[in-house]
């Protein structure tokens, strides 16, 4: 089977409707949203460490496992 390069279609895929950009545009905003809840996270725990190593090294003990 030969293909004309003159008779060949080309593909375009199908154009995006509105909805599925704003769908993008949520999937981004719960991205960003998890990104910075992590973030809170993590500053929490770091913060929550260094009350642990102050207080051992200035010899009061804090128990964070309860």
């Amino acid at each position: 089977m030969q293909v004309s390069a003159a008779n060949a279609v080309r593909y375009t895929p199908p154009s995006a409707p509105a909805a599925a950009s704003e769908a993008a545009a949520k999937i981004v905003d719960l991205t960003q949203l998890a990104v910075a809840q992590t973030n809170a996270k993590a500053t929490a725990s770091a913060g929550a460490a260094l009350a642990q190593a102050t207080g051992e090294l200035t010899g009061v003990l804090v128990n964070i496992s309860a």
